[in-house]
């Protein structure tokens, strides 16, 4: 009975909700150069953004990951990003995190 209940109402829920549109994507460039393309040479999939203080400024800066598990970040500022380069660990060596 709790069953049939919990699927009827989520069918109610399903027919309630709007139909979702994105927008196309859209390249994110620091200057001229595009972010997140690995130095801009297109080779990444998948580039996801997030906003992180990587280097304790106070200013966020900008982080992209990849399917490929590359991380790369572009130092915040007030009039954008600065310049794509390796985000590296304590040991200085870039960070990579295999996904696969």
């Amino acid at each position: 009975m709790l069953k049939a209940s919990l699927v009827a109402a989520c069918a109610v829920a399903a027919v309630a909700l709007p139909a979702q549109t994105f927008d196309p994507p859209k390249m994110l460039k620091a200057g001229e150069s595009p972010v997140g393309h690995h130095w801009a040479k297109r080779d990444r999939l998948y580039p996801s953004p997030a906003l992180y203080d990587v280097d304790g400024d106070g200013v966020k800066d900008l982080v992209v990951g990849d399917l490929f598990g590359n991380l790369t970040w572009c130092k915040g500022g007030k009039d954008g990003w600065g310049a794509d380069q390796a985000l590296n660990g304590a040991d200085g060596k870039p960070l990579k995190f295999n996904n696969w």
